[in-house]
């Protein structure tokens, strides 16, 4: 018997703010995909994002970006972004977020 493999969708994930860690959180089954960040002030500054390889390239980066920079929105704060992921996501997302203070610093 066959069974179709379920397709994977990001509408049921939940992103947290474990601001003890200082990190966006997604929980994946048994794995967590994390944006690591520093917020310091009226600054946040974007350092990394790491998905689980099973779950790359579906969309779970993006949701943490997309939390992220809506974060920086809704709490008026400046950003600084060091991950080269997130500073793709911020130019192809740039009409949502140009009032916020983007710097990328991608050395």
């Amino acid at each position: 018997m066959l069974t179709r493999a379920r397709a994977f969708s990001t509408q049921a994930l939940k992103v947290v703010n474990n601001v003890a860690r200082q990190q966006f959180v997604i929980t994946l089954r048994t794995a967590e995909a994390i944006l690591s960040y520093e917020e310091k002030g009226k600054v946040i500054t974007l350092i990394h994002t790491d998905v689980p390889a099973e779950f790359q390239g579906k969309g779970v980066g993006k949701l943490l970006g997309q939390h992220a920079f809506d974060y920086a929105l809704r709490q008026k704060l400046d950003v600084i972004c060091k991950c080269h992921f997130l500073a793709k996501f911020y130019q192809d997302n740039i009409k949502n977020y140009k009032s916020l203070n983007v710097k990328l610093d991608l050395d």
